[in-house]
């Protein structure tokens, strides 16, 4: 099982940097930041932008992937932004992860000042999203003329096809967002399940991702994707239980690999908290392997 961690925007950047680069040297797998423009309680308070903090954190790391958890439609167009993540690929060296999601509701949906869409609508916008914008990464010039989205001679990547395109993690939860994961991802994204997305934090457990990944396979069956080559990660990005012990880690863990869960992500303590407990924990979490 790989272990990764997920590391919040919401420093300036001379104490953030300490952050990525101790993930790094702790020897955890991957690390992710949200791409939001502002972020439910946090609304008011220290918050920047996924992409600049992550070409940051490409230079104060070596060996640990960075990515998105996750990027949605809510104020991209694929065409700028895939440009933007062939960049990001490159000043990674090729350690970068796409994360994708269908975003919710709130600041994110509203701050261009469009009117929200309805749930049909964020759903379609999704599927063509992610659907042009894996295009884009795999063809030298891509043309489209969508519902939501177009592309005319887009060529986002110098070096082209010569180029191994970087892993897409979809986050999903409903049918039709699974069927774009099991035709588009290369990494499966649940969080859990939210009541109110957008308004109320998501939760989880091993009992509902089971559920989860049952109704994913089924849905790779009809689409011809062999389930088992899509990798399977649960963020547990809200729930800071997880960093009271290894032992509980361990635990907890163990319980998401047995239900078919390949990579965990647990939050990164926030430095303006202050609290190096959770900081111990993660250097012991680090050491753990798990099979």
């Amino acid at each position: 099982m790989r272990v990764g961690v997920r590391i919040l925007p919401s420093s300036h950047w001379k104490s953030a940097r300490h952050s990525w680069r101790l993930a790094d040297e702790m020897g955890f797998e991957h690390a992710w930041t949200y791409d939001h423009v502002a972020w439910r309680e946090r609304l008011g308070s220290t918050w920047y932008a996924a992409m600049p903090t992550l070409a940051a954190a490409a230079g104060v790391t070596e060996r640990i992937r960075l990515g998105t958890l996750v990027s949605s439609p809510n104020f991209r167009h694929p065409v700028p932004f895939a440009k933007e993540i062939v960049t990001l690929d490159d000043l990674t060296d090729g350690r970068f992860i796409l994360g994708l999601g269908a975003g919710s509701g709130g600041v994110d949906a509203e701050v261009m000042g469009n009117m929200p869409w309805s749930a049909a609508e964020r759903s379609a916008r999704f599927h063509e999203f992610v659907e042009l914008t894996d295009k884009l990464l795999r063809t030298e010039t891509a043309d489209h003329a969508g519902r939501y989205y177009g592309a005319k001679e887009a060529c986002v990547d110098p070096e082209g096809r010569t180029r191994a395109r970087m892993p897409i993690a979809v986050a999903a939860t409903g049918p039709r967002g699974m069927r774009t994961a099991a035709r588009h991802a290369d990494i499966w994204v649940t969080n859990g399940h939210s009541p109110k997305p957008g308004v109320m934090a998501p939760s989880t457990s091993p009992e509902l991702v089971r559920e989860q990944i049952g109704r994913l396979t089924r849905i790779c069956a009809d689409e011809n994707r062999d389930p088992h080559a899509l990798r399977k990660l649960v963020h547990l990005g809200q729930d800071r239980s997880v960093l009271e012990s290894a032992a509980l880690f361990v635990e907890v863990a163990t319980q998401y690999r047995d239900v078919g869960v390949t990579d965990l992500v647990v939050p990164f303590p926030d430095e303006r908290s202050g609290d190096h407990r959770d900081l111990k924990v993660l250097e012991q979490i680090a050491a753990v392997e798990l099979t």
